[in-house]
């Protein structure tokens, strides 16, 4: 009996590290494909064609694949002097999301990571 008791109060909370582990690792692929994603669709799409809300679109779309909601995502973009719809324009996509603990409902202002990733892109100069 001792065995299965303590056996259980140490299962528990290794149980519960390793789930937190792996949220935290889902946040990080999430991130940096949310970045990656916007920034493609930046890089392949007609100059001035693009409009922010298709960069959130598969940037959310990248998010969401992993778990996360899409409105946990934020994201920012920077461009160079031309502008992003400059040919050889170099444009910049940040993406932040935040970790809150995994299985623990009520508590969803509590972060345990703040994330954060960027893609660089260069825009095509030949149409």
């Amino acid at each position: 009996m001792e065995f299965v008791a303590l056996g259980t109060l140490l299962l528990v909370p290794v149980v519960y590290f390793v789930l937190t582990v792996a949220h935290v690792q889902a946040g990080a692929f999430a991130v940096v494909a949310a970045a990656q994603q916007a920034a493609q669709v930046l890089a392949r799409a007609e100059p001035g064609t693009v409009a922010e809300e298709d960069l959130a679109a598969a940037a959310q779309l990248a998010a969401a694949d992993h778990g996360f909601a899409p409105g946990a995502l934020e994201l920012g973009l920077d461009c160079s002097g031309e502008g992003c719809a400059a040919p050889g324009g170099v444009a910049t996509v940040r993406a932040a999301l935040t970790v809150e603990l995994p299985l623990v409902p009520g508590l969803d202002d509590l972060g345990i990571a703040r994330l954060s990733s960027s893609a660089t892109v260069v825009v095509g100069r030949y149409a």
